[in-house]
């Protein structure tokens, strides 16, 4: 079992590069946000923001859309084909959603700086599995075509420009 405790090491695989990465784990889905030394302000943002997420498929891929105020918008592919383990979510009743755990972590040190248990609502979670799910069912999956499309996506379109063709987007709670 993992342990996420605030000033301590972040208990997954140490990346010294900044960026957000998204995976969806057995009971929850993690959005990891890495920052190299986070400023006060960076960190309040995370902390106390209401923040936003979408998600935009391009070329047969998923990008995960994230902003906390005033941190600008942030994107990271993403695609359930690279996850050894199948995803599953459980139904839903109307006023429930599934739990996203948002974490800051000061990827210098590999301190978890700030942790964030979110949600979203009901439609964005019935969205966000039936687009997982049908990336999962995916039978022409290739880690280079993967890599490809992010490229061209990324050529192509700004983060902003991800948002305005977005499949949805919510705010979480």
């Amino acid at each position: 079992m993992l342990k996420f405790e605030k000033g301590a090491a972040f208990p997954l695989p140490h990346q010294k590069e900044e960026g957000v990465t998204f995976s969806i784990e057995p009971y929850t889905m993690f959005l990891i946000y890495r920052f190299k030394r986070p400023t006060q302000q960076e960190i309040q943002a995370f902390a106390t923001a209401a923040p936003q997420f979408g998600v935009t498929v391009l070329r047969n891929t998923m990008f995960i859309l994230s902003h906390f105020s005033p941190l600008g918008w942030m994107d990271t592919p993403y695609s359930a084909q690279l996850s050894s383990s199948k995803k599953s979510f459980p139904d839903l009743q109307q006023g429930q959603g599934y739990s996203i755990d948002a974490f800051l972590v000061d990827c210098e040190t590999n301190t978890l700086v700030e942790h964030r248990l979110l949600r979203l609502d009901t439609l964005s979670s019935e969205r966000m599995k039936r687009l997982v799910l049908a990336d999962q069912e995916r039978t022409d999956f290739t880690i280079d075509g993967f890599n490809q499309a992010v490229q061209d996506v990324y050529r192509n379109y700004s983060t902003r420009d991800l948002l305005k063709v977005a499949e949805f987007q919510t705010k979480l709670r």
